[in-house]
């Protein structure tokens, strides 16, 4: 198996906090739809009644701004997006290799299906190394 290139980039993510009730999230995806705000990736957590959907959006300064408006708690964190191949020991391969840089994964997401490449969503303990340790491993493979 050769080893293929791992596409990455930081980005933002943004948090919401919202009640954990029918319709909340709905509410919450129709409104940034409707200021033009389109949504990459989600996940979903809850606590005690209430949750919280974790948003990568096209425009996450408007997102977040708009949310701040309608009255809603949000929070931005630095993450990493990255794109790699959908096949046994790729995701293997990368992780390893952060790990032996001392970067810890704090937590993560994927989205994707049978296809060629599986987008991740990774919040490593720190993302200004952890994307030079990609830039190295893209380099070598």
């Amino acid at each position: 198996m050769s080893q293929a290139k791992i596409i990455f980039a930081k980005g933002t993510q943004l948090t919401v906090y919202i009640d954990n009730r029918k319709g909340t999230l709905a509410a919450l995806t129709t409104f940034l739809a409707k200021h033009g705000v389109n949504i990459y990736g989600l996940t979903l957590a809850d606590t005690e009644g209430h949750g919280y959907a974790r948003l990568i959006v096209d425009d996450t300064e408007k997102a977040r701004q708009l949310v701040e408006d309608s009255g809603e708690l949000v929070a931005a964190r630095e993450v990493l997006l990255i794109r790699v191949a959908n096949e046994p020991g790729e995701l293997a391969r990368m992780l390893t290799t952060l790990a032996a840089h001392n970067l810890n994964i704090e937590y993560g997401y994927s989205a994707g299906g049978p296809g060629d490449e599986k987008g991740l969503v990774l919040v490593p303990s720190d993302v200004d190394a952890a994307l030079a340790v990609l830039k190295e491993l893209n380099a070598g493979h």
